[in-house]
């Protein structure tokens, strides 16, 4: 999709933020500066294989390949006191959706590597002038350890201000380390959205979406294996990626709406 037209469609669809509940005022995201990180726990719930999928779909649309390679950060395994329940299943899913844009990381095969990665990643990002935003779909272990870090290494920059942690889960908040979940409250930029569930999750699945998903031309082998992974007539639910709606400035839409803005044949990528 040429420059143009992929702002156009960003422009459609940008809007309001209403529907974020509770959440302290943010300056926007800045594309050109800014850092997401997309964390997910996959333990032991499978609805993060669609929204990974659902993820992908939505910054390829707006954004193009290279500037996921250089703007976003997948990972998996951000889990806390659910550590035990990790489905290694999951990681088919990163792999055919993220291994495309640059590859994701495995937290749960190498936590103290991906607290390094993501520590070099974040201090970039942040003494350029950027912000990070964290897609927080799991818990807030890996987020707590990264800030604690930050803060002793560079003591100028101020987590909360320029680090954005965005929550719409109470049961991800739940199965957080007590003291991870107080001191990103306490030191980052806490933002706590409604819970997205509301209008991503279709229990019993949605046929048409379904349809639409895995005959996409581009996106249709991440979401057949997001599908393999957690069936979709048990569900179809893109729940966490609520949160990345809010990191973007985007309204809430269900997931119907997702389907005919992301998944219908003018939604084209680069």
């Amino acid at each position: 999709m040429a420059l143009d037209r992929r702002a156009a469609l960003a422009a459609g669809i940008i809007g309001a933020l209403g529907w974020a509940r509770g959440a302290r005022a943010a300056r926007p995201f800045d594309r050109e500066r800014d850092l997401i990180s997309l964390h997910y726990d996959h333990a032991p719930d499978r609805d993060d294989g669609h929204s990974a999928a659902a993820d992908r779909t939505v910054l390829e649309t707006l954004y193009g390949i290279p500037w996921i390679r250089a703007q976003i950060l997948p990972v998996s395994g951000a889990y806390g006191l659910n550590r035990s329940t990790f489905n290694p299943k999951s990681d088919v899913v990163m792999d055919v959706t993220w291994n495309p844009c640059g590859g994701w990381l495995a937290a749960h095969r190498d936590w103290k590597g991906v607290v390094e990665t993501l520590f070099r990643r974040w201090r970039t990002t942040l003494q350029a002038g950027g912000d990070v935003w964290v897609k927080e779909g799991g818990q807030s272990d890996i987020t707590a350890e990264l800030v604690r870090a930050l803060k002793k290494d560079v003591p100028a920059v101020d987590p909360k201000t320029r680090i954005h942690l965005v929550q719409h889960g109470k049961w991800n908040e739940d199965q957080t380390t007590p003291e991870a979940l107080a001191y990103v409250k306490t030191e980052t930029d806490y933002i706590r959205i409604r819970d997205a569930n509301r209008f991503l999750n279709v229990r019993g699945g949605d046929p048409v979406f379904v349809q639409a998903a895995t005959a996409h031309p581009i996106f249709g082998p991440a979401w057949k294996a997001a599908f393999e992974y957690y069936p979709a007539e048990i569900r179809v639910d893109f729940s966490d990626t609520g949160e990345l709606f809010h990191i973007l400035g985007m309204d809430q839409m269900t997931v119907d709406e997702f389907r005919k803005r992301f998944l219908t044949p003018h939604s084209k990528s680069a």
